[in-house]
């Protein structure tokens, strides 16, 4: 359960703190208010993504923290997982202006899809535009899974179709290449000879690159290895001559002034150094020699190089490597007959296993269809809708075009089984019914959804529900009776719900109002919660707008006690 709220520097919210108890609690105040906001801050600690427009002007950064008591087992699984085993929980997100987020469970740092997945199982968001879903036929599957406690052996579903898919995929992939085998295994075998042939390595085309570079330059650096024994060592005023006979003079010199003897020291490691540098510099001139043919032969292996790179499209890594993926599809056509077998059994276990799985799902979910019907005409009657008639039908697939293993007895398979199910409904007596997505109202909708969320989320896991503005296109008495739904759903949830409708209003256990006032040109919004005197204040702006008349108190009040005494 939510216990506490706190917001900083979100939007105009400067600061606000919500302290929250069990049952019905509501949120209210003028249209701009800043009540989104709120809800945008809920949305942090669930692990919504963050973004620095949410940062309060001339602030750094935007903090929200939330404080949960009596986790439920999913959400105290996740935490035990991230090495979190209080009792509380405390998640705290900080988003700031360079766009980095901070995220702490329990004052530790933490990584935004722990805080998703622990959030999930704390908080459901039923946001006011979520009606809209029920005019998608696809999402009356998933509703009718959440109703019927399915979704488990819907996922399993999905991993057995998956299962099953990539079996017969294999299968496929392995008779194609049988069926071609002849082609293929003279394919595979010509790039596999020709690759071995070319005796490839990865270090030789940047050493013959090298050694055709010291071809083309022969000439010139022999010049220069013989221009430098001249210099050094052979020409009449040689460097290492000079040095020779200066060297001895420098030596007696010393003898008279040691300060000398350094000098000495470094111009006989010199002399040392001259010669072994030109005996490096003569090896490597007997060395070289220009051999037309060799250029010619490293030319020729270059071009063999660049003609596999060109023929295979990639550099010599990708055809060794190639080389070795042709050699082993070799192997596997060369054992294929027996692979297919092997494979063959596989994909037919998987298919039996997920056509099982799919018709025992299928059951389970006209099952559940039947308890759907009683029970959503039951809470519709409650909540202004008493000759509504609803059915779940299920259409057949089109089978055309499928391979044969989807398709079974005129059902096709899927991820999602082998179901189609679609919402009919009826809002008038003796009107047969029709597809919901052509006939229901917005109001009808809204009304719709919360009854199947009520009968979805009673006896769910997730201990608070958010109900943003459900009563969109609706009022009168029909508002008092989806309050009084809520409040029936308060009985075991922990509910926030903001409306501004006065009858829900009027059945909270908690009311709470959002403000906004601009102090020294800056905007503010507060939250705070009402006494009794301030609810009857806040139900009568409710009812009769800006103007606040005697009349609307006394309303105001009436409403309040009314709906007190009968919660």
């Amino acid at each position: 359960m939510l216990q506490q709220l706190r917001i900083d520097n979100v939007a105009v919210i400067d600061h606000a703190e919500l302290e929250l108890g069990p049952g019905l609690n509501v949120l209210t105040g003028e249209t701009g208010a800043g009540k989104t906001i709120v809800l945008s801050a809920l949305g942090l600690i669930l692990g919504a993504r963050g973004s620095s427009d949410l940062i309060r002007e001339g602030q750094e950064d935007a903090t929200v923290e939330a404080l949960f008591s009596d986790l439920p087992a999913a959400t105290r699984d996740v935490l035990a997982a991230a090495g979190c085993d209080d009792d509380e929980l405390v998640l705290k997100r900080v988003v700031t202006r360079a766009g980095r987020n901070r995220i702490y469970l329990n004052g530790s740092l933490s990584a935004r899809s722990v805080l998703s997945n622990a959030g999930a199982g704390l908080i459901h968001i039923y946001g006011q535009h979520e009606q809209h879903t029920l005019l998608r036929t696809e999402s009356h599957l998933g509703l009718l899974d959440a109703h019927g406690r399915l979704e488990e052996k819907a996922a399993g579903m999905r991993q057995r179709f998956g299962e099953f898919a990539a079996a017969w995929k294999r299968v496929c992939e392995l008779r194609e290449k049988l069926a071609d085998k002849a082609r293929q295994e003279a394919l595979l075998r010509a790039q596999v000879e020709e690759i071995a042939d070319a005796k490839l390595d990865l270090e030789e085309e940047e050493t013959l690159l090298h050694r055709r570079e010291i071809f083309a330059h022969s000439e010139k650096l022999y010049q220069t290895c013989k221009e430098g024994e001249l210099i050094l060592y052979e020409g009449d005023n040689a460097v290492a001559g000079e040095l020779g006979r200066y060297i001895p003079r420098l030596r007696d010199m010393a003898a008279i002034d040691p300060a000398l003897a350094e000098a000495v020291a470094l111009l006989e490691g010199s002399a040392a150094q001259l010669d072994e540098a030109t005996a490096l510099i003569r090896q490597y001139a007997d060395r070289l020699h220009f051999d037309p043919g060799e250029l010619e032969r490293i030319e020729d292996r270059l071009a063999e190089i660049r003609r596999l790179k060109r023929k295979y499209r990639m550099p010599v890594e990708d055809i060794l490597a190639l080389a070795g993926t042709a050699t082993e599809e070799l192997a596997l056509l060369e054992t294929g007959e027996e692979e297919l077998a092997v494979l063959t059994r596989r994909f037919e276990t998987a298919r039996d296993r997920v056509w099982k799985m799919a018709e025992e799902l299928s059951r389970a979910r006209k099952r559940a269809a039947k308890a759907l019907k009683s029970r959503l005409e039951r809470e519709v009657g409650d909540i202004g809708m008493p000759h509504t008639a609803f059915e779940v039908r299920f259409h057949d697939r089109d089978p055309a075009g499928d391979d044969p293993p989807f398709v079974m007895g005129g059902a096709r398979i899927g991820e999602d089984g082998i179901d189609d199910p679609e919402f009919y409904f009826s809002p008038n007596p003796g009107e047969s019914v029709r597809p919901l997505a052509r006939i229901a109202s917005g109001g009808e909708l809204s009304r719709l959804m919360l009854a199947i969320k009520s009968l979805v989320l009673t006896g769910s896991g997730i201990p608070t529900l958010l109900f943003d503005e459900v009563d969109a296109g609706i009022g009168g008495r029909v508002a008092e009776m989806v309050g009084k739904k809520l409040a029936a759903v308060a009985d075991a949830h922990q509910v926030l719900c903001v409306t501004h409708l006065a009858p829900i209003a009027a059945l909270a256990d908690a009311h709470y109002v959002v403000e906004k006032q601009v102090l020294k040109g800056r905007t503010f919004t507060t939250v705070r919660k009402l006494d009794e005197a301030e609810r009857v204040t806040e139900l009568a702006r409710m009812l009769g707008g800006a103007e606040i008349t005697a009349q609307a108190e006394r309303h105001a009040a009436e409403m309040l006690k009314t709906h007190g005494a009968g919660r």
